[in-house]
C-alpha cells in the first residue's frame, strides 16, 4: 500500500496573485515551510504512511524543491528530481529563462549574488543524505542538464548516493515513447 500527497503552497497557482508572489524572493522559503506542513497534516490524518518510508519527487520548479528539500531535511529515504534547477547563478547564464532569475529575485544577478546563492539547493548540498535520483533531458533550454549534473556532482562528491538518468533529445518533459 503507498500514498501520494500533492500540496498547492505558496508560489503556485490558484489562490490569486499574492498567493502565486508567495516565493519571490525566497524559492525554498515559505513553499518549503507550506509542503512540510502539508506533509505533516497529511500524516496526521492518516496513520497508515509510514514516516519512515517517505520519498520526494517533482518536476520543473518541482525539481527545484526536490533538490531543496533534500538539503534541508533528512526525512525522505529517496528522491527523484526531474528536469530540477540547483543553481540559480548558473542558471541565470544558461536558460532561456534569464528573464525568470531577474523578476522572482528583483533585478540583475550581479547585483544581488548573495541572495541566488542563498536559496541555490546546491549552496546547502553539504546538508543531504537523501539517495537521489535525477531525470533530465539533453536540450533542456528551460532548465539546462548542468543544473541536474551539478547537483549529482556533489551529491557523488559527498558520497550521497545519486544516479542521473540523461534522455537524449529530449527537452523540458519527456515526450519520446522510447529511448534507444
Amino acid at each position: 500500500l503507498y500514498g501520494m500527497v500533492f500540496i498547492n503552497p505558496r508560489g503556485s497557482s490558484g489562490y490569486g496573485q499574492s498567493f502565486s508572489d508567495g516565493s519571490v524572493l525566497n524559492w525554498g522559503g515559505g513553499d518549503y515551510k507550506d509542503l512540510m506542513a502539508g506533509l505533516d497534516a497529511a500524516l496526521a490524518q492518516n496513520p497508515w504512511i509510514d514516516n519512515e518510508r517517505l520519498g520526494v519527487i517533482g518536476g520543473s520548479y518541482g525539481g527545484f524543491m526536490t533538490n531543496w528539500i533534500v538539503t534541508q531535511t533528512h526525512r525522505f529515504k529517496a528522491a527523484v528530481s526531474i528536469a530540477g534547477l540547483s543553481n540559480l547563478i548558473s542558471f541565470y547564464g544558461t536558460s532561456l529563462y534569464s528573464d525568470l532569475t531577474e523578476a522572482e529575485f528583483n533585478g540583475m544577478p550581479w547585483n544581488n549574488w548573495d541572495l541566488l546563492w542563498q536559496w541555490s539547493p546546491l549552496h546547502h548540498v553539504k546538508n543531504a543524505s537523501t539517495p537521489t535520483l535525477f531525470i533530465h533531458g539533453e536540450v533542456d533550454h528551460d532548465v539546462p542538464i548542468t543544473q541536474a549534473e551539478e547537483m549529482y556532482v556533489a551529491l557523488r562528491k559527498l558520497g550521497v548516493p545519486a544516479t542521473l538518468v540523461r534522455y537524449p533529445h529530449e527537452g523540458h518533459g519527456l515526450r519520446g515513447p522510447r529511448h534507444e
